[in-house]
């Protein structure tokens, strides 16, 4: 057995190929679903349409040849209508800039033409009228004059150029110029009218509205005058800036109680530190410097007992100093530099400066040595109590004086914020009335207040040649009604017509390649042999077998064992699979032929081995399968190649290819012959296909495009593909011989040999040939369910 394993090097090895069969492992168990397919691509979808419209064209051309027609005729029958047209400029008279914007124009334009539309003005055109118009004629009654003028009349206008057209349509060419022109007589007169009518009112209502506002502003000024003497500051006027003296009062002493409490704080703060100094007997410098910044720098001045030189020495010599300078001074005015007086008493100035220096410098020295005096810090305690008091008692006074300011202020505060009010009043009221005096005096009665003026800038022309009907616009409609109404039809014929009409169809619907078309065989010569491409090898016919062959041997693929399976019965798929072996066997290779099909058999019926063993009772042996499929090996005609019949027929055939040694028989056919191709049973009838399907290298899918329906062919493939079965292709077998055929008219007439009016599975015989089984004798649930033939 490894010897044959290796021969065969292109090959899977059968061990490797049982082990990866689900079958051998678990026949019952469902392998994982691949991931669902994507959607269909709306292009593609939107290209097959057009080849369908591509087909079924002349369903277009004969729509848009009737419609054409139709649309002459219609057009014949029409009756003629003319257009007259007329331009008018409306411009708004006023000086306010407000009524100038786009959007007040745009407010103009759209009342003048519901002015033109209006009841009043097209009765009153209707009345100008010498001749009416066709679509008048007859209607004495007034009220139905404005709907029959709407449906002659179109206005629009344009809002940036102020221009409004005005167009009408009649039977009667004449009459559209007249209609226009007694339009823009009365227009212009109800807007006359109306607007002198509107400025007389508008007058009226101003005036009195003046009036009214007039009192309003005398007792508002009289009330303001009033609380202004109240309050009793002349400063306070429309428009001062300046506050009220007793509101700057109240801020000053805020400002100074404020600085004064600080002062207290910080003479507090000084005390408590001081009083610790003292008593700890600590040195006083740094804290009677601190003082002097508070209370002031004459406070080192008096610091009693300090040395021989103290403030009063430094005092002395300062006030003499001062008094040689003065002397100086006054000599320098009657002496020159040079004197001998001026240089005396300027050496004089210099050495007092020096001793005051000397004497600044010893004290402060003494004051940096240190003070440690208990004299000296009760002087200190005594001066900052002193200055504390002073600051104690300011601050009440300055309190009791801000709380009396404050009352002060909070009462007038009222009082002002009335005036403040009253004066927005007055003013509002002031512009209200200065707005009423302009408005009045903008009004001219005499040109009816002036709001827009209108001026014809094109005349109505009598018309020559009909704008309605255009026969190329009815002609377009038509032919596009009737394009669109082809193109349904087509749509829904296609949708009725559930077939695949071309090889693109298949490998778009199916998303597989086609790998081959098969043409129709000779019914003569097929009365004639069972093997078509063995008796007659030259024919195009045979040619189509060979070329399907070469695709498979060509293919990336393993193709060293193939199953071949269809939708339903009755499509040529036993045909295909012996045809497909004779020429593979007439390259020389060694083919085995297997009929799987052990429900109907059609390849063993068809090469005359109906009676012979076959694959059911190989499939039955306990042991040595390869023995058992040697035993049972067929030799044909054709050289090289041998054939595995059906062998007779069981009852429980689903149950029996789901046993694992449907995979040891493959595995030995493998190894023994260089192309096996198995005849499976078609997969919407059993499910037999997708058992022998998990056991090869891939499958072949044979459709008749004549006789297949595209739902039943797309349930099949996807049948296939969730149990992640290896789909090659598609193989196309065109049974009925047709100009119009999408494949060229090519394929077939040899049917799968099952009768339409029987159930799969079921023929005269099936009592004869049915064997019972000791080994897998099942109940009923082992038979798949039965489906009619297509």
């Amino acid at each position: 057995m490894q010897a044959a394993f290796s021969v065969h090097s292109g090959q899977s090895p059968p061990l490797v190929r049982r082990l990866n069969s689900a079958v051998k492992s678990d026949p019952y168990q469902t392998p994982d679903l691949p991931e669902a397919s994507p959607g269909p691509d709306p292009f593609d979808s939107l290209i097959r349409f057009l080849h369908v419209v591509n087909r079924k064209r002349m369903i277009l051309i004969y729509a848009v040849t009737a419609a054409v027609c139709v649309g002459v005729i219609y057009y014949k029958r029409l009756p003629r209508q003319y257009s007259s047209s007329a331009s008018l400029m409306i411009r708004q008279v006023s000086t306010d800039p407000k009524l100038e914007t786009s959007l007040a124009a745009h407010g103009l334009m759209s009342s003048y033409k519901q002015l033109l539309l209006s009841d009043p003005v097209l009765i009153s055109t209707v009345e100008q009228l010498d001749i009416r118009p066709p679509e008048l004629a007859g209607q004495n009654d007034p009220s139905k004059w404005p709907s029959a003028l709407r449906n002659m009349l179109t206005v629009s206008f344009s809002s940036q150029e102020n221009i409004l057209s005005a167009k009408c349509q009649s039977k009667d060419p004449a009459a559209t110029v007249h209609v226009l022109e007694a339009l823009t007589a009365s227009s212009s007169k109800f807007m006359e009218d109306f607007q002198q009518d509107m400025s007389l009112d508008l007058v009226t209502r101003l005036d009195i509205e003046r009036r009214e506002l007039e009192e309003r502003l005398f007792d508002r000024e009289g009330e303001l005058l009033k609380a202004r003497k109240e309050c009793g500051d002349i400063s306070v006027s429309e428009g001062s800036d300046d506050s009220h003296p007793i509101t700057q009062r109240v801020a000053q002493l805020s400002n100074e109680l404020t600085s004064v409490r600080r002062r207290r704080l910080e003479l507090e703060s000084m005390y408590a530190s001081m009083l610790t100094l003292v008593r700890s007997n600590a040195d006083l410098t740094q804290a009677l410097q601190k003082l002097s910044t508070i209370v002031g720098p004459e406070v080192l001045q008096r610091i009693p007992g300090q040395g021989t030189t103290n403030a009063e020495t430094v005092r002395t010599l300062q006030d003499e100093l001062q008094q040689m300078q003065s002397e100086l001074s006054a000599l320098s005015r009657h002496y020159g530099a040079g004197h001998s007086e001026i240089v005396r008493r300027q050496s004089l100035v210099n050495a007092q400066q020096k001793r005051l220096v000397t004497a600044q410098q010893e004290m402060q020295q003494q004051l940096n040595m240190g003070l440690r005096d208990p004299n000296v810090g009760r002087w200190i305690l005594e001066t900052i109590r002193t200055e504390l008091t002073s600051v104690q008692q300011y601050e009440a006074a300055l309190q009791y004086e801000y709380g009396s300011a404050e009352g002060q202020a909070l009462a007038l505060s009222d009082k002002l914020a009335n005036i403040r009010v009253a004066e927005r009043e007055v003013e509002i009221l002031r512009q209200l009335h200065t707005s009423l005096l302009n408005r009045l005096s903008a009004i001219d009665i005499g040109q009816g207040g002036g709001a827009f003026r209108v001026a014809v800038l094109t005349e109505p022309l009598m018309p020559s040649n009909p704008v309605y009907p255009v026969l190329s616009t009815i002609l377009v409609q038509f032919t596009a009604a009737a394009l669109l109404l082809s193109l349904a039809v087509i749509y829904v014929m296609d949708l009725l017509d559930d077939r695949l009409r071309s090889p693109e169809e298949v490998r778009d619907q199916l998303h597989l390649p086609v790998l081959g078309i098969i043409r129709k065989l000779p019914e003569h010569e097929l009365k004639e042999t069972s093997l078509y491409v063995h008796d007659f090898p030259q024919t195009v016919q045979s040619e189509s077998f060979r070329t399907l062959r070469t695709t498979l041997a060509l293919s990336t693929t393993e193709t060293g064992c193939i199953a071949v399976t269809s939708t339903e019965p009755g499509e040529g798929k036993t045909t295909l699979t012996a045809n497909l072996a004779v020429a593979f066997a007439q390259t020389g290779k060694r083919t085995l032929l297997i009929d799987a099909d052990m429900r109907r058999p059609g390849l063993s019926k068809l090469l005359n081995f109906r009676t012979q063993p076959g694959l059911s009772e190989i499939l039955r042996a306990e042991s040595d399968i390869p023995g058992e499929c040697r035993e049972r090996v067929i030799t044909t005609e054709v050289p090289l190649l041998d054939v595995i019949p059906c062998g007779p027929r069981i009852q429980n055939a689903g149950m029996l290819l789901s046993m694992p040694a449907l995979a040891d028989t493959i595995d030995w056919a493998v190894s023994e012959y260089d192309q096996v191709i198995v005849d499976c049973p078609p997969s919407l009838a059993v499910s037999d296909a997708a058992m022998i399907g998990r056991c090869v290298d891939g499958m072949l899918f044979l459709l008749n495009p004549q006789s297949t329906n595209r739902r039943s062919v797309l349930r099949a493939v996807q049948h296939l593909r969730s149990m992640g079965l290896n789909l090659l292709g598609v193989v196309v077998n065109s049974m009925k011989d047709e100009k119009d055929s999408a494949y060229g008219g090519y394929g077939y007439g040899y049917g799968y040999g099952y009768g339409s009016k029987d159930a799969y599975g079921e023929d005269d015989d099936f009592a004869e040939q049915v064997e019972s089984s000791d080994s897998l004798n099942e109940d009923d649930d082992s038979l798949y369910p039965i489906r009619k033939a297509a």
